[in-house]
């Protein structure tokens, strides 16, 4: 799978996005962010020109900032947008925090759990298996079948204290031969990010 090419100073950065393109809100993840735009993995990238309303998750106490722009490039399962608003403070604050990435800020911290999921891949049998460790952006899923990396799958996660399921797009990442598989969030509502957030807040405490 070939990546976008970098139209600016991008940096290598993966936090979780949301972003609401035509109406419609969208939790993904980032793979590259500059002070003038960002790089998002997405199970249904938008088209070309269309105006998008981001809120990117910075790990820690750094918070959420926002953001507007206009998507510039799609290739595959990513796109890139540039910030289009004239909010200098914003733009101030993301070389701010990337700064201190380069210097030590810490991702968004993962934590051990033990959750019944199914694994579906395009054109294979569902799989059943556990994600034992799990962040604001990503996870970690146990499985017996293997999907293969780059690949699109969806995930069935039942969240404690939560009726019912989420289904959820996943962009594996990397896959550890006879583990597992770790995959980043690239295709949830609000209802799962909301879900999500109280169910790590829990695991913190």
């Amino acid at each position: 799978m070939h990546a976008l090419s970098l139209a600016s100073e991008a940096t290598k950065f993966v936090i979780p996005v949301r972003y609401v393109a035509r109406g419609q809100v969208v939790h993904a993840t980032s793979t590259a962010l500059s002070a003038d735009d960002v790089h998002v993995r997405s199970a249904i990238p938008p088209p070309r020109e269309v105006l998008i309303d981001f809120k990117l998750y910075f790990p820690e106490a750094a918070g959420i900032v926002s953001r507007s722009g206009v998507v510039a490039d799609t290739f595959g399962d990513e796109f890139r947008a540039e910030f289009k608003d004239s909010d200098e403070l914003a733009r101030r604050r993301i070389s701010e925090l990337l700064w201190r990435r380069e210097v030590g800020l810490r991702p968004h911290p993962r934590f051990h759990t033990n959750l019944p999921t199914i694994v579906r891949e395009s054109g294979q049998a569902k799989s059943e298996g556990y994600i034992t460790n799990i962040s604001r952006s990503g996870a970690f899923v146990r499985l017996g079948s293997l999907p293969r990396q780059g690949s699109v799958v969806e995930l069935d996660i039942s969240l404690p204290e939560t009726a019912g399921y989420h289904t959820v797009h996943a962009y594996v990442v990397h896959v550890a031969p006879r583990r597992g598989v770790g995959v980043q969030f690239i295709g949830g509502g609000d209802a799962f990010g909301s879900d999500l957030d109280r169910y790590l807040e829990q695991l913190g405490r």
